[in-house]
């Protein structure tokens, strides 16, 4: 075999190994997968549209609130729609205005659940960081990613007390 095949080869077989790892394993948004715990007595639920400012508050709830008895699922705002408030204690939604709108998925799901949004926190992101729907108890700013941490501080506190803490 000459030496152009087996670059061709082993290139293909490396793009192929790339491939499979994104497929299986790459989880960009830090989405949830693990089985919730039945002795945790509340359930935190996180709506994140993704993206690495949002990404890094993710962690910073997730890990202050891994020590607690708390079961924490992490969601695409696309998977909204098969959401009910009532079953989880506290709801986060991180998500970014596009046009002075925020995305459809979070319209739609304030809208639909209008009268139960007491357990819904919000972390709205936009160009001047002054964007919220009136609807949600949260906080608005830019998605810079030295405030990551300020922001995550800031949810932790509106989320405590609906987690009892």
């Amino acid at each position: 075999m000459s030496v152009i095949k087996k670059g061709i080869l082993i290139s293909t077989f490396g793009l192929l190994a790339l491939l499979l790892y994104m497929l299986w394993s790459y989880n960009p948004c830090n989405y949830s997968h693990k089985k919730p715990n039945p002795d945790n007595k509340y359930q935190l639920l996180i709506a994140n549209e993704g993206s690495h400012f949002k990404d890094s508050v993710v962690r910073v709830l997730t890990q202050h609130y891994s020590s607690k008895p708390v079961n924490i699922k992490i969601i695409p705002l696309s998977a909204l729609s098969q959401i009910e408030p009532k079953e989880y204690h506290a709801i986060v939604l991180l998500y970014s205005w596009y046009t002075w709108k925020p995305p459809p998925e979070v319209e739609e799901f304030v809208h639909r659940h209008h009268n139960c949004l007491e357990n819904i926190v919000s972390l709205s992101t936009s160009f001047y960081g002054n964007l919220k729907m009136e609807e949600l108890d949260g906080i608005t700013g830019a998605s810079k990613m030295s405030d990551a941490n300020g922001y995550a501080q800031k949810l932790i506190e509106k989320m405590n007390p609906l987690l009892k803490y």
